[in-house]
């Protein structure tokens, strides 16, 4: 797991009695107890050399947030004032947060009047130094502010997608649907979405009668705009129930050599849909449709021809030099086939598109195990299948259409 950098912004004369050198070493436990890297700018990190505002600027600019221990000694460094501002700099720019741990030495309108004070400090998340210089005080209040790092972090569209979705949906709302989820409760209003969405997306089997999921969604919806509606319905349910062994068997096929084929045992193409738009790992799915089978002698010649047709006319490929172009901006193009993979099928298949196309082939699962160089997903037992479909039939109908809203 990737671990947030936190720069450590303080002043601690040598000799100090006070409650400075305490707190620098418990929060640099803490910080380290919860998994994010303190960076310390003092003599002994200076490269031989480095001037002290150059390792205080490269220390800032690699850092996804700052703890300032607010000190007697801290509200008259001119370092601190410089390394505030920096912060500040970035806040205003992409939002970088800012913590304080108040010593019992300052009061907040001391810190107020102080040269610090300008740079309005007391506007962010302040934690007071316990009496009892108590670590697990400080974790516990410090942790949800790392952990809204670390979730800024996420390098998850789909993650982001949904949060974006919730950004109108009030508190009492937002917790009780965490509450619904199972997801911790929280006080830090920012973090409150990021946990919310975390639920959503949570793999989890549907359960009977009062099913966590869509309980979730019936307190969330609707939300203001009826796409947005939809698209938190789809990404949430999709990520819930599509296994995501399933998405990595596929993601691991698109890496293989051409024909790429995955077997899905299915009963409707909806659920392959579905499966598609997992392993995208996007708020929009990779390009994908189903194949047209003809009855009779010229399936194969008509699978080839419906399949180019697509490409030519809904998403302008024409030729694997813009197939290739074409993964390589946006995923391959996914063909669904609901037909069995037989062999003949399969090599015309590779022959015809040897590049930028995942062929995904929904059958009966007493089908599964035919020969060829194919990857076989799990699927889904027959009600858990239906169940994922018709929550987002019934879901998309009550609360996803211009109507509905």
């Amino acid at each position: 797991m990737f671990r947030p950098h936190v720069f450590l912004s303080r002043s601690e004369p040598n000799g100090c009695d006070c409650n400075c050198w305490p707190a620098r070493r418990a929060v640099m436990q803490v910080l380290r107890e919860l998994d994010c890297e303190p960076i310390v700018v003092d003599r002994e990190s200076l490269v031989p050399g480095q001037d002290w505002m150059e390792a205080i600027s490269d220390g800032m600019g690699s850092a996804h947030g700052m703890l300032l221990i607010v000190s007697a000694h801290a509200i008259m460094s001119p370092h601190v004032q410089n390394e505030l501002a920096m912060a500040e700099l970035r806040n205003r720019h992409d939002g970088f947060p800012v913590m304080l741990l108040m010593l019992p030495e300052v009061d907040r309108d001391t810190l107020e009047k102080s040269r610090l004070g300008s740079l309005n400090p007391t506007r962010r998340q302040t934690v007071d130094w316990p009496d009892d210089g108590d670590l697990e005080a400080i974790r516990r209040d410090i942790a949800p502010q790392l952990e809204l790092i670390r979730v800024g972090l996420n390098g998850s569209k789909v993650h982001h997608r949904v949060v974006h979705h919730l950004r109108d949906v009030d508190e009492p709302t937002l917790n009780r649907a965490s509450a619904t989820l199972g997801m911790p409760a929280e006080m830090l209003s920012p973090l409150i979405r990021h946990r919310v969405a975390t639920g959503l997306l949570m793999e989890r089997q549907s359960a009977p009668g009062n099913d966590p999921l869509r309980s979730a969604l019936t307190e969330l919806l609707p939300l203001q705009a009826s796409t947005a509606s939809r698209e938190l319905i789809e990404l949430s349910v999709t990520h819930a129930r599509v296994p995501a062994a399933d998405a990595a068997r596929m993601h691991q096929t698109v890496q293989d050599e051409a024909p790429r084929v995955a077997v899905l045992p299915a009963r409707f193409t909806d659920t392959a849909r579905r499966y598609v738009h997992r392993v995208s790992e996007q708020p929009l799915p990779w390009d994908h449709f189903v194949a047209p089978i003809t009855a009779g002698a010229g399936v194969l010649d008509g699978l080839v021809e419906g399949i180019r047709d697509f490409l030519e006319d809904q998403i302008d490929v024409y030729d694997d030099e813009t197939l290739r172009e074409h993964e390589h901006e946006f995923g391959p193009v996914v063909v669904i086939v609901p037909h069995p993979p037989d062999p003949d099928l399969v090599a015309r298949l590779g022959a015809e598109f040897p590049v930028g196309i995942l062929f995904l082939f929904v059958v009966d699962g007493a089908l599964v195990g035919a020969a060829g160089p194919h990857t076989e997903l799990e699927g889904l037992p027959e009600p858990r299948e239906e169940e994922m479909n018709r929550t987002v039939r019934r879901f998309v109908r009550k609360y996803g259409t211009s109507w509905s809203n």
